[in-house]
């Protein structure tokens, strides 16, 4: 028996048992969630007392610091709804944002992000690993903030993508649909609108969460609450709030091979049906850029790759 095909069977061996561990604990998880929303433990919403007939209608736990009540998911689209009927009162309206602390909390954000990229230096795009990335400010003013990432050739430099930051505003989608417009052939764009809770109204906390372009990943960014929107369904925007998300740790392209990899006889295996699927890419372009990422060895006949150390 070649070692390949020895290899082979050991990943499909371990990929059999990782899938009966997955479906084990997610029964033992529904089955918890189950006892938790059980009817003989709570039966209406206590912001609304709607009736609830199904776990999938309950949105969230009253927002009172310890109180365990479940809020049904009508009440939860609204903030101010957020808490039980005990909690109510605990709702306090933000107020709308000076365009001083708007200024502030951008210009900071611009630095943030502008010292992140030079620390950590993104590597890659929706096309795949840049081998020579180099990361540079093209224009660092207020409303006019733009790095471009570089892939790097013997005499000259490829634009690969732009990342560009604005302060929120209720034009939001005009701008982003003027950055759109602009994005160059074969570059991706990264946009961030810089605001707080007060300022990203509930339009354009919907905007970002529903924005959907090939091109372009779009975020709108609470930097007073510290939450970061955007639309989760795009694979690969939810890999790029990796490092727009100032709360979460950057992903280089090896770390991101990383996440879908996995275990067998000590070495690292990416699949090409797990790379495809967690980044939202067909089966054959998923299959090209690992192929010419440079980072992996080939399995031969088994549509996967070794990581390499």
């Amino acid at each position: 028996m070649s070692r390949e095909k020895e290899l082979k069977e050991e990943v499909e061996a371990a990929r059999g048992k990782l899938r009966e561990e997955i479906k084990a604990k997610e029964r033992e998880a529904d089955e918890r969630l189950d006892t938790l929303l059980s009817p003989k433990k709570m039966e209406f919403c206590p912001q609304c007392g709607r009736k609830i007939n199904s776990r999938s209608e309950w949105g969230g736990r009253c927002l009172h610091e310890g109180c365990e009540a479940m809020v049904c998911i009508e009440c939860w689209a609204s903030e101010e709804k957020r808490f039980c009927g005990k909690h109510s009162g605990d709702f306090v309206r933000r107020e709308e944002p000076t365009e001083d602390e708007v200024k502030s909390l951008t210009l900071n954000y611009m630095e943030f992000i502008e010292q992140r990229m030079k620390k950590h230096g993104l590597d890659w795009t929706p096309e795949g690993f840049i081998r020579k990335s180099k990361t540079g400010t093209r224009k660092k003013k207020y409303r006019d903030f733009e790095m471009v990432v570089y892939e790097k050739h013997l005499f000259s430099k490829r634009p690969r993508l732009g990342i560009i930051v604005k302060p929120v505003s209720p034009s939001a989608e005009a701008d982003a649909n003027e950055i759109i417009e602009n994005v160059g052939e074969g570059m991706h764009a990264v946009i961030v609108f810089v605001g707080s809770a007060g300022s990203i109204t509930t339009r354009l906390r919907k905007f970002a969460e529903e924005f959907s372009n090939k091109k372009v990943s779009l975020f709108m960014a609470d930097m007073e609450g510290g939450n970061v929107h955007f639309n989760r369904r795009e694979k690969i925007t939810e890999k790029y709030s990796y490092w727009f998300d100032p709360t979460k740790t950057p992903l280089k392209f090896a770390d991101i091979l990383k996440t879908f990899s996995e275990s067998v006889a000590g070495r690292r295996i990416v699949s090409v049906k797990d790379f495809a699927g967690g980044m939202g890419l067909g089966k054959d372009e998923a299959a090209s850029i690992l192929r010419k990422s440079g980072l992996l060895e080939e399995v031969k006949g088994a549509d996967s790759y070794i990581l390499k150390e």
